[in-house]
Formats: structure tokens, C-alpha cells, sequence
């Protein structure tokens, strides 16, 4: 007891007062050696060297002693906590259990609190309280920086209170804004409107950074996925989920943004060199925050620490460019931009302040989740891009009675359309009906055409038989003149004398030349034409070749040998240089 009472007295006591949080900076340190609270209590010879730092390089954990007097007659309720997310171990008397208890809390534990590392402790009544916490510093080994954290105690009840604000302010944020993503979705569904689609791009994006920036992913999602850094001047560094989904949040809140100011503006269109800016901006920011966030997150390096200053500075950029565009289709008297300019100004320099706040006060620790500026941007975005969805609104109605409109002219020009297209096939229908008719009038003078032609070998072949007959007929009465040489009447002479003089032949020449130029109208005439020095006879030789009779039949026409038409034809293709051939 006496060297319990000395070393008390050695170590300098806290006490309590009306302030909300105590900050206790002075205290015993330890580096432990497999020490257990038992050998902590009992053996004497250990000693906590007052005001020490905790020396990553040589120990993996260090205990910390700490005496409190709590100067009030009644236990006061405190939420202990270290100024530095490191994983620890608190052990502190239980009076009215009679023995010492133990709670471990840091990033790694999974206890459902909103804020990791803080742990529930009771200061027993005008006494002084000995804390001892195990503090455990391998996350930050690999460092070797010394590191001296504070001890923080705060008032149960101002720390439930400032609890209540933050839940409370963060359920209001997260009513307003599903409340307005399902209108959005509801008016898109109506509409087919992007811009309520990239609208509710930024709400959901919203909801996700303000429930990482209030550290609610920690009672949402029980994992202990995090990464920290230790800098030389011992401050500490941790990127866990919520600072993972902060990021992602940001992501989605600047890609609704830039691409519902696009589309709002009609940028591509009306400003094109701020259309390609932003979308490049885009572009680069969305690949730039998650990479960072991606190996970050994974421990392969804690890449935010080098990155966070110009992500904010990035922000900054695009929020600027944004408003420039604003600005300048005002000044071009773009009528939607005195809309997005009511609407999005409050917020963009909002989401401004909230950059310069992670820049000056928070980053990167992301620590401070008391700031309401983030549900001051939110809502206030919220509001003013109302405003500017009722202006969206009316705009989309005058375009649709334009359309109305453009419509109605269209649907005139299609019923003239539609009269002219029935004129034009009713013009069709009776050139058709005239092209069927002189179908049928070309049926009838090709059907007179093939009947003529019939008619035209009719005769030829009745000619044919005709001379054979005729011939036949000569030569019997030659043979009769031969047999009976003294026995010659004159009635044969005469016959013989006929059939000599070819008047029968001349005779259906006649009758075959005018059927033939009935299906081969201006035949000989063309003939005279092209070969004037024709003969009649060889006129006649060659129109019996055009009709494609043979040798055999020619020569039965003509009254004469095969042979002599075959030399008559070669006489008559010379005369005509060739032409013959072909027939």
C-alpha cells in the first residue's frame, strides 16, 4: 500500500471539473513484456516513467497510466477514448462489482458504436481513479516513429447528446433526400428525362457521403477493413470503410453534378469547349479517387495521405468550372441558366467550404463528424434544385407544345402526303391499266403476227407442192413427147409452152410477196435501200432465205436444181459484201 500511495503521488493526478471533455496529455508509460493487469497491480519493482512516448520501433504494445480524482461526491459516466485511432485495451476498478474490468475497443473492434475506440467508463465518487490502458501500436510499427497520444474523457451525457444531433440531423438528411430520389425516379419514369436520372445520381451519392462522413458505416457494416499511417510528428493517420465511402460518395455526387449540368446547359450543343472540359474533368477525378481509394483501402500504401490535398483541390476545380459555365450561358441568354444558377450556386459554394474544410481542419484524419456542413450543403441543394426542377418543368412544357405543334404541321404535311401518294397511284394504276391494254392489243397483233406467219409457210409449202406438181406434170409430158415423138397434139404443146413460161409461179409470187410484207412490213423496201442493185429474182431468193427455208425447199419454189440455188446464194452473199451468212 505504501509504495501504491507513492507512486501515486509520484504520478501527477487529473481532476475532474464542469468541462465537457477532460484532454489528459501527462501520464506513466510502460513498454510491456508480456505483462498481464495481475502483474501490473502486484509487482512493485515495474515503473511507469512519466510523460514517455510510446516508441513504435521497440515494442508492439505499451501501457499507460493514468489517476483521475473525481472530486464530486456521485460516479460520474465517461467515454474514454485515445486522440489517435489505435487499437487498446482499457482495465478500470469496478466498485460496486468489487474487481477490475477490461474493454477493448480501436479500429479493429467490432463493438456497433458509430465511433470506434471509445469506450463506456464510470469515475467512482470523490476518489481517485486509476485507468490503465495496453495500448497496441504494430499498425504503426513498420513507421518506427514515437508517438504520444492523448487520453480524451468526455461527459457521458454532452457525448449522448452530441450523439443524438448527429443521428438526428443525419436521419432528416436521409429522409429528405430518399424522399426525392423517389420523385426523381418518378418523374424520369414519366418523362424520360436524364437529368432527373443524374439527379438522383447526386441524392444517392448524398445519402453515402453523409453516412460515411458521420461514421455510420460503422454500425452498418461490421467489418474492421481499414489502413494507417504514422508521420514523424506522431500523428496518425486511418483510411477505414467510412472513408472509403466518402470518396465514392464524392465521386457519384460530382458525376451527377457535372453530367445533370451538361444536359441542363445543353453544353455539347450551346458550350461546347466547357461540354469537353467538364467531361474530361470528370473523367480524370473519377479515375484519380478511385485508384486512391482502391489502394488505400487494400493496404497496399496509404496513398490518400499524398492524394487528399489535390483531390480537394480537383473539387475545387470542377465546382469553379461549373459555375463558370453557369455564368457564361447566362451572359449568352441561355434561358435554362438563370434556372441552374438559382439552383446550384448555395450549394456549389457549400461543397466549396466543405472542400476547404477537409483542407484546413480535417483531413486527413476524418475525425471531426460534429461539422453540420455537409447536411447544410445537402439540404440547401436539395431546395434549390427543386426550384429548379419546377423551371425544368415549365421548359419541358413549352418544348412540348412546340412539339404539339411541329407535330401538327407534320401530321398535315403527311395527309397531303398521303392525298398526292393516292393521286400518284391512281395515276399508276392507269398507266398500268394502259400498259395491260396495250398488253392485249400486242397479244392480238403478235397472235395476227404468228397467224400470218403460219399462212406465210401455208403458202410457201402450197407453192412448193404446187411447182412439184407442175414439175412432175412437165416431165410427163416430155416423157409422153419422147415415147410418142409422131403423136404430139397440140393441146400439149400448149401446156408445155405454159409451164415453161412460169406464168403459174409469177402468179403465186405475187400472193406470197404480199403476205410476206403483211409480217415483214417495208422488207423489200429496205432491201432496195441497202442494195439497190438487186435483181427482182434475187429479192425474191433472198426473202425466202430470211424466212429460214432450206435448199431443197427454195429450189422446189423456184422450179430449179438444189445445186443452182446453193450457187445462186453464194452469187447473192458476194453481192451483198457477207451479209448472207447469217441466215
Amino acid at each position: 500500500m505504501c509504495c501504491v500511495s507513492f507512486a501515486l503521488k509520484a504520478q501527477k493526478i487529473h481532476v475532474l471539473t464542469n468541462e465537457a471533455v477532460l484532454q489528459i496529455r501527462t501520464y506513466g508509460v510502460l513498454q510491456d513484456q508480456h505483462y498481464d493487469l495481475k502483474s501490473i497491480l502486484s509487482n512493485n519493482t515495474l515503473s511507469f516513467i512519466a510523460d514517455a512516448s510510446l516508441n513504435t520501433s521497440k515494442g508492439d504494445d505499451y501501457w499507460i497510466r493514468t489517476v483521475i480524482e473525481n472530486p464530486y461526491p456521485n460516479n460520474e459516466n465517461y467515454l474514454i477514448s485515445l486522440s489517435v485511432p489505435l487499437n487498446y485495451s482499457l482495465y478500470f476498478f469496478d466498485a460496486a462489482k468489487k474487481r477490475w474490468l477490461s474493454r477493448t475497443s480501436g479500429p479493429a473492434t467490432i463493438d456497433g458504436q458509430r465511433q470506434r475506440g471509445v469506450i463506456p467508463v464510470v469515475l467512482q465518487g470523490n476518489t481517485k481513479n486509476v485507468l490503465y490502458l495496453k495500448v497496441d501500436v504494430r499498425d504503426v510499427k513498420s513507421y518506427g516513429y514515437a508517438i504520444k497520444p492523448d487520453i480524451l474523457l468526455n461527459k457521458e451525457v454532452s457525448f449522448d447528446s452530441q450523439e443524438k444531433l448527429i443521428w438526428l440531423s443525419w436521419l432528416i438528411c436521409v429522409v429528405v433526400l430518399v424522399s426525392f430520389s423517389c420523385y426523381n425516379l418518378y418523374i424520369y419514369f414519366h418523362l424520360k428525362d436524364k437529368i432527373y436520372i443524374y439527379g438522383l445520381f447526386m441524392q444517392v451519392g448524398a445519402i453515402i457521403f453523409i453516412t460515411s462522413f458521420k461514421h455510420f458505416f460503422n454500425q452498418f457494416l461490421p467489418l474492421a477493413v481499414y489502413n494507417t499511417r504514422l508521420n514523424e510528428d506522431g500523428s496518425i493517420y486511418c483510411y477505414s470503410l467510412n472513408t472509403f465511402f466518402l470518396h465514392i460518395g464524392v465521386v457519384l455526387i460530382l458525376s451527377g453534378l457535372i453530367q445533370l449540368s451538361r444536359a441542363y446547359l445543353n453544353t455539347k450543343i450551346l458550350l461546347s469547349t466547357y461540354d469537353r472540359l467538364l467531361k474530361y474533368l470528370l473523367y480524370v477525378y473519377i479515375a484519380f479517387a478511385l485508384v486512391t481509394a482502391v489502394v488505400t483501402i487494400s493496404g497496399l500504401y496509404y496513398l490518400d495521405s499524398h492524394t487528399l490535398f489535390y483531390d480537394n483541390i480537383f473539387v475545387l476545380v470542377m465546382v469553379v468550372t461549373i459555375f463558370s459555365a453557369g455564368i457564361t450561358a447566362y451572359r449568352r441568354k441561355i434561358r435554362a441558366a438563370k434556372y441552374f444558377l438559382l439552383a446550384n450556386t448555395l450549394p456549389m459554394v457549400l461543397s466549396a467550404g466543405i472542400a476547404v474544410y477537409f483542407i484546413v481542419n480535417s483531413a486527413p484524419t476524418y475525425t471531426h463528424t460534429a461539422s453540420i456542413l455537409p447536411e447544410l450543403a445537402i439540404l440547401s441543394q436539395i431546395l434549390t434544385f427543386a426550384v429548379a426542377l419546377v423551371a425544368r418543368l415549365r421548359l419541358v412544357n413549352e418544348e412540348l407544345k412546340l412539339k404539339e405543334q411541329v407535330a401538327e404541321k407534320l401530321e398535315t404535311d403527311i395527309r397531303a402526303s398521303r392525298n398526292k401518294s393516292q393521286l400518284i397511284e391512281q395515276e399508276n394504276q392507269l398507266i398500268i391499266t394502259s400498259i395491260e391494254q396495250e398488253k392485249s392489243r400486242n397479244n392480238v397483233l403478235q397472235q395476227k403476227l404468228e397467224a400470218n406467219e403460219r399462212e406465210l409457210v401455208g403458202n410457201s409449202l402450197y407453192i412448193h407442192q404446187k411447182n412439184k406438181l407442175l414439175a412432175d406434170l412437165r416431165y410427163q409430158i416430155r416423157d409422153i413427147g419422147q415415147l410418142y415423138p409422131n403423136a404430139k397434139h397440140p393441146v400439149l404443146k400448149n401446156i408445155e409452152s405454159s409451164l415453161n413460161d412460169s406464168r403459174y409461179f409469177d402468179s403465186e409470187w405475187d400472193k406470197f410477196k404480199l403476205h410476206f410484207e403483211q409480217v415483214h412490213p417495208d422488207f423489200f423496201e429496205k432491201i432496195t435501200a441497202l442494195h439497190p442493185n438487186l435483181t427482182n429474182n434475187e429479192m425474191r431468193l433472198y426473202a425466202y432465205f430470211h424466212i429460214k427455208l432450206s435448199t431443197k425447199e427454195i429450189a422446189a419454189l423456184l422450179n430449179i436444181e438444189p445445186a443452182s440455188v446453193r450457187q445462186a446464194k453464194a452469187r447473192l452473199n458476194k453481192k451483198m459484201g457477207g451479209s448472207l451468212v447469217n441466215l
